[in-house]
């Protein structure tokens, strides 16, 4: 037995039927079953609850069944021995006395029926099941019950016996319509609906030829619950079946859940099954026998189908074109396995081949509530007259489980797009938390914070409650993750979508959370973008152009300054920054604005312009203030300033002292000791003259120089 298949009870002893053939040859001395007497006899039946392999079922204990005189009695033949209870074996057994010669049921044929509350707790009875054609047509509500041989004392009659001694089971097909497997069914209640928006579902699509031109509408179908789910914490896996599963036109099932919360999952989905062409032969059996078996749990199991069973088993037994008790009790055992993981089977018939009594064996696999137009969340089967009928009413399934709720769909944008493209996002991993809050009084269950798993929807479900009304505003705020910043969309930091509609709804930005309206009978779905961020910095240089001449910051004639200023990081108004001097703490996709404040407080200079003249190494011809996007790690910049200066005004020269006059023959420097200076001679008036005139020449040169 596999491991996955075991179950708490299987821990005492357990007789599993391999086949019919094989349960013959297995010893009654091997059974729980008491000896018949030398006036008593037998009656022997086997019952059944989980499949555990393709050919076995786990006994059930506690099953309760009775003899009966005739198929119309109510009561048993004696309240004694006329009642078992099966054991932990899953043999239920009957001692019944007088059977000798003579003897008061010497003879008797009974009828084995299951008492009206005779199954253990967690299970239902069918005591009427659904034979006839497999189209459908000249349905049959049989009754579950079977008749004993004649009995005689000294012997044991088996359900599981094909001899003369056994009774119920048969592999005689064709009309013979209450040919059984020898092993009493019983299903497993159906496990309660979980609560909350999102599913994780699996669905088993009917590939049988009965299909016919209508398969694009079974897809159809299928579509639209995938969208259904679409924008939700949801995810779907996918079984086929006709004889076998999967289909014998299909090369496999797909167990694996794949997340729909995105439009881009859901499509995935879709083309797993966008191929798929019709087989033949219904095997409800080993459709939900392969589900079973799955290492997936699943929260919800949706058959859709359009037939009642025609085979069973792994090797396709029945005949293929009717239905049998033996059909729909292996597609039972089958479902109580499903339903031990604590799936919830939903069966939906579709067509004239599932109408009308054929609700008795879809309610045999799944539960006893029929949909009634008004119970979708409790409803156990549906039977609806075409496919886009059934795709309606599984649309409206999924929205019921969400009604009033708000889903969150966080999405991580690729490191190398920029701005407010998010193409090629995936679904957030584990871990990304948001809390919601109201301040309104009629709305309750919040705050709650609710964190993302690695289921790989990447979503979250809030589900608030109203009281005395049926709206109000509900604010998202998400725990922001180090390395990582939001993506807004149009200006928003998420886009929402009211599912019951499609239509947007109105996000109102609050920092950097939002709020969304939330209402009471609508679902609303929000999609988030975080994109990791790359850190990125800033540099600005300054070059001063002076009356035509370059000079660096720093250089230039006193008087001349101008003081820079950038935004940023993080949207941060302008502050000063030096020049020359990196800014860091930005973030590629970001942006920032260059500005400058220039002073100029030197006589006769005006700013001409101030420009941004370099971007990234590249010439540039920008006017300030210059806005910029980050697109690299790091973003470099010059601002030239432009200054002319008028020229200052030449002083005119000054004329030289004369020499003192000197007496002929006097030193130089000495003074004639009386009056008159002495005159100087024409060569010395001449040479004076000409120094003179060469130093007043390069002072005027060094004037203009400076001016430049």
């Amino acid at each position: 037995m596999c491991a996955s298949c075991r179950r708490p009870f299987l821990a005492v002893p357990v007789l599993l039927f391999l086949s019919a053939s094989a349960v013959a040859a297995v010893p009654l001395a091997d059974r729980a079953v008491p000896p018949p007497g030398v006036e008593t006899s037998v009656v022997t039946v086997r019952t059944g609850g989980d499949r555990t392999a393709a050919q076995a079922v786990a006994p059930l204990a506690g099953v309760r069944l009775g003899l009966y005189a005739d198929e119309a009695s109510d009561v048993p033949v004696d309240p004694g021995w006329g009642v078992c209870v099966a054991d932990a074996d899953g043999d239920c057994s009957f001692v019944v006395p007088d059977t000798a010669d003579g003897g008061a049921n010497a003879g008797a044929r009974f009828w084995v029926r299951q008492l009206p509350d005779g199954v253990p707790a967690g299970w239902f009875a069918n005591p009427v099941l659904r034979t006839g054609p497999g189209s459908g047509s000249d349905s049959i509500a049989s009754v579950y019950t079977f008749r004993t041989p004649a009995l005689a004392a000294g012997r044991t009659y088996s359900s599981t016996d094909t001899g003369p001694d056994g009774f119920m089971i048969s592999d005689t097909y064709g009309t013979n319509y209450t040919a059984s497997g020898g092993v009493w069914q019983d299903s497993r209640t159906n496990p309660v609906p979980t609560v909350g928006c999102g599913l994780d579902v699996a669905v088993v699509l009917d590939l049988s030829a009965s299909v016919g031109s209508a398969l694009p509408q079974l897809k159809a179908a299928t579509d639209t619950f995938a969208d259904a789910l679409t924008g939700t914490p949801s995810r779907m896996a996918l079984f086929s079946f006709d004889q076998a599963s999967p289909a014998t036109t299909v090369d496999r099932n797909h167990p694996e859940l794949v997340p729909v919360s995105t439009k881009a999952g859901a499509d995935a989905f879709k083309q797993l099954y966008a191929g798929w062409t019709l087989g033949k032969g219904t095997n409800w059996d080993q459709g939900l026998a392969a589900v079973a078996a799955a290492t997936e749990r699943y929260q919800a199991v949706v058959v859709i189908t359009d037939g009642n069973p025609t085979r069973f088993a792994d090797d396709a037994q029945g005949d293929g074109s009717r239905t049998h008790f033996r059909d729909v009790e292996n597609g039972i055992f089958s479902a109580n396995a499903v339903k031990a993981t604590g799936a919830r089977i939903i069966a939906v018939g579709v067509g004239k081949g599932v109408e009308g009594v054929s609700g008795l064996n879809l309610r045999a696999l799944s539960g006893p509530t029929r949909y009634d137009g008004t119970n979708l969340l409790s409803a156990d089967y549906f039977q609806t007259a075409d496919f886009p009928s059934a795709g309606q009413d599984l649309h409206d399934l999924a929205l019921s489980r969400c009604q009033g709720s708000i889903s969150v769909v966080k999405q991580i944008a690729p490191a190398d797009t920029t701005g407010e493209d998010v193409t090629g996002s995936v679904n957030a991993g584990p871990g990304w938390t948001f809390d919601a809050t109201t301040d309104d009084p009629g709305i309750g269950g919040l705050p709650a914070t609710a964190t993302t798993t690695d289921d790989g929807t990447g979503s979250v479900a809030f589900r608030p409650t109203f009281t005395g009304t049926d709206s109000g505003p509900v604010t998202i705020a998400e725990v922001q993750q180090d390395g990582y910043e939001l993506v807004t969309q149009g200006g928003r930091n998420a886009v929402c979508t009211n599912l019951n509609t499609g239509a947007p709804a109105a996000v109102t930005d609050q920092g950097a959370a939002f709020t969304v309206t939330a209402q009471s009978n609508e679902a609303i779905s929000c999609l988030v973008h975080n994109r990791p961020a790359r850190p990125a910095d800033v540099t600005v240089t300054k070059t001063w152009q002076v009356d035509g001449r370059l000079l660096p910051d720093g250089q230039q004639p006193a008087g001349l300054s101008a003081a820079l200023r950038l935004t940023g990081p993080g949207g941060a108004d302008a502050t000063p920054q030096p020049w020359n001097t990196a800014r860091t703490g930005y973030r590629i996709g970001e942006q920032i604005t260059i500005t400058e404040t220039a002073t100029v407080d030197r006589p006769g200079c005006t700013l001409v312009s101030s420009r941004l003249t370099r971007l990234d190494g590249a010439p540039a011809d920008l006017p300030l203030p210059d806005t910029e996007e980050l697109t690299g790690e790091h973003l470099t910049a010059e601002v030239t300033n432009v200054v002319d200066c008028a020229p200052e005004p030449t002083p005119p020269p000054t004329a030289p002292e004369p020499p003192p006059i000197r007496p002929p023959g006097a030193t130089a420097g000495a003074l004639p000791a009386t009056g008159t200076p002495a005159l100087p001679s024409l060569i010395g008036w001449a040479a004076a003259a000409t120094a003179l005139g060469g130093t007043i020449l390069r002072l005027a040169t060094v004037r203009r120089r400076s001016r430049r």
